[in-house]
């Protein structure tokens, strides 16, 4: 194989990569805010048992970690930011239509099959998990949102270590938009 060839299969695999990985990630944010204000945070406690508790942990600490970045400290008391996030998964389901009339083979039956031969195969449905994931900071003295962030993705439900490599990318691609830059048009 050429080095014109080993190029092209590499691009190709990084390529295929960064489509495994796509996310979606939008932020937005009160543009009056001075951002430079904030300093400490404190999150607003969840209320209720959460459905997978190692990750709830991951983002919260994953969460932690890039306030902490970004020169923000956690606070007991009296924070200039308080810290929430919801996030959910949506699963959808495809099914190919059974064909009882055989009208995508012009009327005549496949080999071996009559229109009684029963329903389909479970291995003929695909399911795909879309996961959304929203972070909101608050300014806790007027109490209104002044940043937030959401980051939708394919989850590969199966593979926990990938979805929590998912959800950390996803993290750290939003706060990499916090805080704004400042607009010119101020």
């Amino acid at each position: 194989m050429n080095a014109g060839k080993i190029r092209l299969v590499v691009l190709l695999v990084l390529l295929g990569a960064a489509f495994a990985w796509a996310q979606k990630i939008k932020v937005g944010y009160d543009k009056s805010t001075d951002f430079s204000q904030f300093k400490t945070y404190s999150w607003i406690p969840h209320k209720g048992p959460e459905t997978i508790p190692l990750l709830h942990a991951k983002i919260q600490l994953d969460i932690d970690y890039e306030l902490g970045q970004k020169g923000l400290r956690k606070v007991d008391s009296d924070p200039d930011l308080l810290v929430t996030y919801r996030g959910g998964v949506n699963t959808q389901s495809a099914a190919p239509a059974y064909d009882t009339g055989y009208t995508a083979s012009g009327g005549i039956p496949m080999p071996n099959t009559t229109m009684w031969s029963g329903s389909l195969p479970a291995s003929s449905i695909d399911q795909v998990v879309k996961g959304t994931l929203a972070v909101t900071l608050v300014d806790a003295r007027h109490k209104q949102t002044v940043w937030s962030g959401t980051a939708k993705a394919k989850l590969d439900y199966d593979k926990q270590q990938k979805m929590f490599d998912q959800v950390g990318k996803a993290i750290t691609d939003m706060f990499k938009q916090y805080p704004p830059e400042k607009s010119s048009d101020r």
